[in-house]
């Protein structure tokens, strides 16, 4: 194997991870960045080193989060001071709490489920529930951490004091607290959770600007789509975690592991000398130092070994939503939803920074900014312009990719607009053309099928030519005309269809709107099939006046296309007499009365798993001819159209018979 070929392995084997590793080397370089701002220009009560952390757990998750927290330190050590290899823990605490919060759902800010915008009250609620999680209770986990390291660690001499270490002795003295006892342990963390939890609400702010800004199209996880694809799917995050681990991210953990186990033994050795001639497993001071600066290679090997021993976990969760990118994530109520989000949670943070903050210099009798400059901190090194510029070109990378990402999207929408708008305009031209050949052709037609009757009725309307007429006349009446009505209904309905499909509007309708079209729908279905086939209807069992939802006209053409298509399978059935087919329509509310389901389910048999798993996701082979059908994907993008969702399952009837039932999600509101 040449140069060449091992070149093309190594590119091909990044190459598909190119924006995660992107992402991943700008938020190390955030964190850097941070560190620059806080440490060398006395400010470093912030934790601005663990920005890039969140910002990576919030758009690709834990495992890159966890890469991010591990190379910063690693880096860190290398740049500024040695000791940072140490605060590996602390900021992988960070990244396990946040790709936790993010990829179980419990990190919602963006209403994706209709048009409508957050409200002032909801947008307010959400802060609160983003400063409660994302914040303080992750400030309260990394304090564990935090207290142990900054109380064994720092307080060598070779380091400047850091500001929460004082704030804990004072804050010791104050109540009186004996520093050899247990409570004196407990005291350390307490004391310790005034300096994290103001310090991660301000980084999570920040990292909130960047992840919405600079990254808003990597923010599935922050999504209703998303809460409600891993929670209503029982989706566990340890299986969303481990699913992320690819190959790329295996070589990745690997490397860095390496890297961290050299760095920690260089420090330990050239800085703790004195600290690590007196570690010892038996002492509990010297287990816990030995906990700490392996817990994070122990988290990595913990997760290479599982993912290795564990069956393939198969998380389709993030690729199924990447429509929203196509759909949701360009559109006007996003951003305006993200600048609401951010000067709310501004507010909010601020008040609760000051509350933390005043608390903390109420006993100190000093800030923390003072604190550091009476200790005379070095100002910052103007050979870090080098790492700013690396940063910016990094950033510039990013928003490239994000604008040909927008470009992209926005020519794909348009291409799928023009397509369908197409498909439904060749319909109406030929329902046009039809109706033109009728008009002008109806009586010659008429004609021909009389002449092609008995020869004595033939003779008897040729007798008078004014008979004929009237015959015609008759026929055109009972027979053409009520056709024709038919046609130039269809062509109005078609015609409102493409208005809509190109304005894209959609209307505030009431679910006995819907529910009246939908039973008129089956009235004329059964009116034709009977009584071979009669169609059923669930009415929806609460006050339909009181529900609204945004919809148009598309929503009964996806429901004409599935009606369609069960009743075809379903004549396949009929020519066995002791087949009872049965097509049941429904309209129910969601068990949290936010979505209007409608349910069409039948007895045909069901679909195959393969097609069942591309079914109103692609193209399949149609029942009606050797070719692919198309119907399933129009109805599945009307149903996109309308902010909702449509999905297929195989079931089987208590009578043992096996059959399709079809469910589309309409985001529906209530009056109050």
């Amino acid at each position: 194997m040449n140069i060449k070929n091992i070149f093309c392995i190594v590119y091909n084997f990044f190459y598909e991870k190119r924006f995660h590793i992107l992402i991943a080397c700008f938020a190390v370089l955030l964190n850097w960045a941070g560190h620059t701002f806080v440490y060398e220009n006395s400010y470093r009560f912030l934790t601005f080193d663990m920005v890039g952390t969140f910002v990576v757990a919030m758009t690709l998750g834990t495992i890159w989060a966890l890469i991010a927290a591990i190379v910063t330190p690693i880096v860190l050590s290398g740049i500024t001071s040695p000791h940072f290899i140490y605060l590996a823990v602390i900021n992988m605490t960070g990244a396990i709490m946040w790709g936790w919060l993010a990829e179980s759902g419990n990190l919602v800010i963006f209403n994706t489920k209709s048009k409508n915008k957050n409200s002032l009250i909801q947008t307010f609620f959400i802060a609160c529930r983003f400063i409660l999680f994302a914040s303080i209770l992750t400030g309260l986990i990394i304090s564990l951490a935090s207290s142990v390291i900054k109380n064994i660690i720092f307080r060598d001499a070779i380091f400047k004091q850091p500001y929460s270490i004082y704030f804990t002795e004072l804050f010791k003295n104050i109540f009186d607290i004996d520093g050899a006892s247990t409570l004196s342990l407990f005291a350390n963390y307490v004391a310790e959770t005034f300096i994290e939890i103001p310090n991660i609400i301000i980084t999570v702010f920040v990292g909130c600007i960047i992840s919405m800004t600079i990254l808003k199209y990597n923010t599935l996880m922050f999504t209703q789509h998303y809460e409600y694809a891993v929670k209503n799917n029982n989706v566990s995050w340890f299986s969303i975690c481990l699913s992320g681990i690819s190959t790329v991210e295996f070589v990745i953990f690997v490397v860095s592991g390496y890297f961290y186990i050299s760095t920690v033994k260089s420090v330990s050795n050239s800085i703790l000398t004195g600290i690590m001639n007196d570690i010892s497993v038996n002492s509990v001071h010297g287990f816990i130092f030995l906990e700490m600066i392996s817990l994070p290679l122990t988290i990595i090997i913990l997760l290479l070994f599982l993912k290795l021993i564990l069956p393939d976990v198969k998380n389709k969760n993030v690729f199924d939503l990447n429509y929203l990118k196509r759909t949701i994530l360009n559109r006007k109520e996003f951003d305006s939803d993200i600048i609401k989000f951010i000067i709310i949670l501004f507010i909010i943070s601020a008040a609760v920074v000051f509350v933390y903050l005043s608390i903390t210099v109420n006993f100190t009798g000093i800030t923390p900014i003072k604190y550091y400059q009476t200790n005379a901190a070095s100002p910052a090194n103007v050979s870090n312009f080098l790492w700013l510029i690396i940063l910016i070109i990094t950033f510039i990378l990013i928003d490239k990719h994000n604008n040909d990402m927008t470009r992209d999207i926005t020519l794909e929408n348009e291409l799928i607009k023009k397509q369908t708008v197409t498909e439904v305009a060749d319909s109406f031209d030929t329902q046009r053309q039809k109706l033109q050949a009728l008009e002008l052709n109806w009586s010659q037609d008429t004609v021909e099928l009389l002449r092609s009757s008995r020869h004595d009725l033939i003779n008897e309307l040729e007798k008078t030519k004014t008979g004929l007429n009237d015959l015609l006349f008759e026929v055109y009446e009972k027979i053409v005309k009520p056709y024709k009505d038919a046609i130039l209904e269809n062509q109005r309905n078609t015609g409102e269809h493409i208005e809509e499909l190109g304005s894209g509007k959609l209307s505030e309708k009431t679910v006995s709107y819907i529910q009246e079209n939908i039973k008129t729908q089956i009235a004329f279905y059964n009116s034709k099939l009977k009584p071979y086939i009669n169609i059923t209807f669930n009415d929806f069992n609460k006050n339909a006046e009181k529900f609204y939802c945004y919809s148009n006209r598309l929503i009964f053409v996806a429901v004409n296309n599935i009606l369609d298509n069960s009743i075809f399978a379903l004549q396949k059935l009929l020519l066995d007499d002791k087949f009872t087919a049965y097509l049941n329509v429904s309209l129910s509310l969601s068990n949290d009365n936010k979505n209007l389901k409608i349910s069409v389910t039948d007895n045909a048999g069901g679909v195959s798993e393969n097609n069942l798993n591309k079914l109103y996701r692609q193209q399949i082979e149609s029942s009606k001819g050797k070719r692919l059908g198309e119907g399933t994907v129009h109805s599945a993008y009307f149903v996109n159209i309308l902010n909702g969702k449509i999905n297929a399952s195989n079931i089987i009837h208590k009578d043992g018979g096996k059959g399709l039932q079809t469910n589309i999600f309409i985001p529906v509101y209530r009056e109050e």
